[in-house]
């Protein structure tokens, strides 16, 4: 009952959003709290009690064992900062010349420009941070699409698929979940899925050079003859170096590259945690790049307005994660999708595993999944010869898709800076993640990664 509960949650959800009647935020906020009531009603339970799930999904739970899970809030933290300090340095001019750079480089062809857009975004995600992409590659980007009149759901569907592959290095919220549960280190993990990894590297690459392709016809490109004229590149240009003169600091630039690099290598080390680094360096950008109090205050302002539209929607994410894991939603969702495997079957649970990684990831948070399923499945694949290494190279596989799953936070950030819809960004994910699946556990398949 439960499970179908989630199933339906889910589903009323994106019907909502695919036919505009609700905004993600109210969407995220009051469906799954009218479903949490319905869960408590059968659970017998106090209607109350939905209330705490929330608080549970947003700032963190204790379970049985004692084992204290964070809710969104970290996150919250992290990106509130993290759009502080990349706005900071937006201001002052730090990504300037590498937009300068693209701008020259691309001479108005459409490919130069999404093929640069997917190698940026392929660089930046080593990170593994998804938020931190988005605001990189959109500062070097976005007014070029602008300018070009290119397509931005293209450049959307770009830098989620980039970070999708990304997202599968060992310091990412996947990988990480998965060692513990199945007591395995980054290296003898990380090792079998990079071949996948590079057939879905490049495969980013082939999708930006549909793109560019495509753009090309639309805009009626002539290869060797440039789309812009020298005048149009240079008003671009213009609009790069010269909007907000009075809030460059081109003096600084070193500066401010040498501490955003600082904070990039203690995020990727994961010596310090990813939003106290932020709320530092944006404490630091401010009082170095602007000595007039005045300006610090009006700069922060002016970029607090701009982060609480997508500090909002992870407000909102974590209410939808806290009612499916309060509620027991998760829980029964992973159960019942356990219990899908025949026993006849034992031999091909890790196959069986990534099919099922697809579904799960997209409907479930990773840690109902992680922690829900990995360790109901592990030990029967075990049973059957399975290593734990093969259980979780198939575990992965599902995050091909995730990045259009509506509980992927970072995304109401790409769809915001990108000014797309989310449901537009879906429909166009989900051709490449679709294809990045199959293309990921075929390799993975071919290399023995996945036994079968």
């Amino acid at each position: 009952m439960l499970a179908m509960l989630g199933y339906l949650m889910i589903i009323i959800f994106m019907v909502l959003l695919l036919a505009k009647k609700i905004s993600p935020f109210a969407g995220l906020v009051l469906v799954p709290v009218a479903f949490g009531i319905i869960a408590a009603l059968v659970k017998g339970l106090p209607v109350l009690d939905t209330f705490e799930w929330i608080f549970q999904g947003l700032y963190y739970s204790i379970n049985d064992a004692g084992k204290v899970s964070s809710g969104v809030a970290p996150t919250i933290t992290l990106l509130l900062f993290a759009i502080l300090y990349f706005s900071v340095m937006l201001d002052a001019g730090l990504f300037d010349p590498l937009a300068v750079a693209m701008i020259k480089w691309a001479k108005g062809d459409p490919m130069k420009i999404t093929i640069a857009s997917a190698v940026i975004t392929l660089s930046v995600s080593l990170d593994g941070d998804g938020t931190t992409t988005v605001l990189i590659v959109t500062a070097a980007m976005l007014l070029l699409y602008k300018r070009m009149h290119m397509k931005q759901i293209y450049l959307a569907a770009i830098i989620g698929f980039g970070n999708s592959v990304m997202n599968l290095v060992p310091w990412s919220g996947p990988m990480a979940r998965a060692m513990p549960v199945l007591n395995i280190g980054p290296k003898e993990f990380l090792i079998p899925v990079l071949p996948g990894m590079f057939a879905a590297g490049v495969l980013a690459i082939y999708q930006a050079y549909y793109y560019g392709k495509k753009e090309r016809q639309r805009l009626g490109y002539v290869a060797g003859k440039a789309h812009l004229s020298e005048e149009d590149t240079q008003k671009i240009i213009a609009d790069v170096t010269l909007t907000h003169v009075e809030y460059k600091r081109p003096r600084l630039i070193w500066f401010n590259f040498i501490l955003t690099i600082a904070i990039m290598v203690l995020l990727i080390m994961d010596v310090i945690n990813g939003g106290i680094l932020f709320l530092l360096g944006t404490g630091i950008a401010l009082i170095v790049n602007y000595k007039d109090i005045s300006l610090q205050n009006s700069r922060l302002l002016a970029n607090g307005a701009e982060a609480l539209g997508p500090v909002s929607l992870v407000f909102g994410a974590g209410v939808i994660m806290g009612i499916l894991n309060g509620s027991g939603m998760s829980s029964d969702i992973a159960n019942q999708l356990v219990s899908m495997i025949p026993e006849s079957f034992g031999g091909y649970i890790p196959l069986i595993l990534a099919l099922i990684s697809l579904p799960g990831l997209f409907f479930l948070p990773n840690d109902a999944f992680y922690f829900g399923i990995l360790p109901v499945i592990a030990p029967i694949a075990y049973s059957y010869g399975a290593t734990p290494v093969q259980i979780g190279v198939a575990s992965l596989m599902g995050q091909a898709l995730r990045f259009a799953s509506p509980l992927v936070a970072f995304l109401y950030v790409l769809v915001d800076k990108t000014e797309v819809s989310f449901v537009d960004y879906q429909k166009e994910y989900m051709k490449w993640g679709l294809i990045s699946f199959a293309l990921q556990t075929l390799v993975a398949i071919l290399t023995g990664a996945i036994p079968i």
